[in-house]
């Protein structure tokens, strides 16, 4: 097992993730909404709040997920008994299937490959069919709390953040074409107040595979 796979199951054990309902991204809506959309995959699903979103707005559609948590599966499982998951690598993930949707929100910067896991989505994902994907940027002067390998990171098992929306971007150009995409500058909520993070952003991208 390489170590940035056990860094992230070890903090995943541990680190309980907000359920909640965060709503869908405004963007990814009118994809799901049609009706070839019908097989979706959530590669990272953790806790199961875009599951849980999806079932929320477009109930009937057939959606799978991936996590490298034991626990995070096997508790939604428990909340969600008849759903298809499986336990496992974003970067292998040993399924033998092609989805009309692959959904992935802040998960790519915890692999110790990225091009490893774009090749495993772009294997997943039918021809024509649609990618979400969200990442982190970070400026050089970027501040918080985490660090990992001698530099401050927006979370402690981060592996790499990108330096610039096209170093992220370009890591697709190979087998999908871009729709769209957008940069938020990341904030946390504390006292209720949502606190603007120095220098970190995320950004997310919507693309056709080709």
């Amino acid at each position: 097992m390489n170590s940035a796979i056990e860094k992230n199951i070890n903090y995943s054990e541990k680190f309980i993730q907000p359920k909640e309902d965060p709503g869908l991204p405004k963007e990814l809506i009118k994809f799901i909404d049609e009706k070839k959309c019908k097989f979706i995959l959530d590669m990272g699903c953790g806790e199961g709040n875009f599951i849980w979103a999806i079932n929320k707005k477009f109930f009937g559609k057939n959606i799978e997920g991936i996590d490298i948590s034991p626990r995070r599966i096997n508790e939604l499982k428990k909340r969600l008994p008849n759903l298809k998951l499986y336990l496992g690598d974003v970067c292998n993930t040993r399924i033998n299937k092609k989805f009309d949707l692959i959904y992935s929100s802040q998960v790519i910067e915890h692999v110790s490959s990225d091009k490893k896991m774009v090749n495993e989505m772009s294997r997943l994902i039918k021809k024509g069919g649609i990618l979400f994907c969200s990442s982190v940027i970070k400026k050089p002067w970027a501040i918080y709390k985490y660090r990992n390998n001698g530099k401050f990171t927006l979370d402690p098992t981060h592996e790499k953040e990108y330096r610039n929306p096209n170093e992220f971007l370009d890591l697709f150009k190979k087998d999908f074409k871009l729709i769209s995409y957008g940069v938020n500058q990341t904030s946390r909520k504390k006292f209720k107040i949502k606190i603007k993070i120095p220098g970190f952003y995320e950004i997310f991208g919507i693309w056709k595979r080709r």
